[in-house]
């Protein structure tokens, strides 16, 4: 189940993020618009093009919440990787986890350290 949703996931963010989609929303909201037109825009066209907006909105926003979760996971794992395998101290490892003061201690910490070193 995992894996299919990663794969749609995958899928419809590239999809989303493709050059021809704003294209196509241009040339499908002149088509609606049109049609409404003909119509004279009863109130359920207004209600039915709102809730479709909000959902695919929605929806958009929780693919490409998922797929940068997913991406900061693997970058962090990349730089522990990184750390470990340098000289730089362990405390740096999963520093993301640690709260506001202790991160900024931290860069205050490191920012003093490349000040000693370059003079």
């Amino acid at each position: 189940m995992r894996w299919h949703f990663r794969q749609i996931s995958d899928l419809a963010i590239l999809w989303a993020g493709h050059r021809v989609v704003p294209v196509t929303l241009i040339v499908f909201a002149a088509i609606w618009a049109a049609v409404g037109l003909s119509f004279s825009f009863p109130r359920q066209w207004f209600l039915l093009t709102n809730m479709v907006g909000t959902l695919i909105i929605f929806f958009i926003l929780l693919l490409v919440q998922h797929s940068q979760n997913r991406d900061m996971t693997a970058l962090h794992t990349k730089l522990d990787k990184l750390i470990r395998s340098s000289e730089a101290g362990n405390h740096w490892i999963a520093a993301e986890k640690k709260d506001a003061d202790a991160i900024e201690g931290m860069r205050q910490q490191h920012h003093g350290q490349t000040s000693e070193t370059s003079t």
